[in-house]
């Protein structure tokens, strides 16, 4: 037997009814949280992906077409690294690991050549050297086919440096495996 009921809960100093239900919702941050979270989003994204379709197909217009596909690709990727972003989510609410989860981020214990970093370090000059020459090269563009070069020169340009984000994670990681492997410097 349950003694919550949707009786109210009158308060003792006042004799007023109280408010006593509280609807189970998780932390914000919390991993639930992220759960519910990317998987609202990942189900929102699978209607668009279904107009950005409509529109490719519908519009009769090629231009429009290959815009809409180019968003598409995007799209498409980017509900496939959410759904491994889920899976991941719920194998640690789990304690379990799909085999479509991310990989699990513990640093590998194979020794790593610091040239790796550097590498990587180079790999992200290049891009954010590449997303200004972009930028400057989309600018100008701007009044040739109605803008369109320039705007997928700027596209190209934000991929760089959303490139260069990335390696830098990957640059820390390896840079911070060569740091260990090193040991604690006197």
């Amino acid at each position: 037997m349950s003694y919550l009921t949707d009786a109210p809960l009158i308060e003792g100093y006042s004799g007023f009814p109280t408010e006593t239900r509280q609807e189970h919702r998780p932390m914000p941050g919390s991993i639930e949280w992220l759960l519910n979270a990317v998987d609202r989003h990942a189900a929102a994204e699978q209607d668009a992906l279904e107009q950005y379709v409509y529109l490719a197909t519908a519009s009769g217009d090629p231009v429009i077409t290959l815009v809409m596909r180019l968003i598409l690709e995007d799209e498409e990727r980017h509900h496939g690294l959410l759904r491994r972003i889920e899976s991941s989510l719920r194998d640690a609410l789990n304690w379990t690991h799909s085999p479509d989860a991310l990989p699990v981020a513990e640093t590998p214990r194979q020794p790593v050549a610091k040239e790796l970093s550097q590498t990587a370090r180079a790999l992200i000059d290049e891009e954010r050297t590449g997303a200004r020459f972009l930028r400057d090269l989309a600018r100008r563009e701007e009044d040739i086919d109605g803008g369109l070069h320039s705007l997928l020169i700027e596209t190209m340009a934000m991929d760089s440096e959303k490139h260069a984000r990335l390696l830098q994670f990957v640059h820390d990681r390896l840079a911070a495996r060569a740091a260990a492997e090193d040991g604690p410097s006197d």
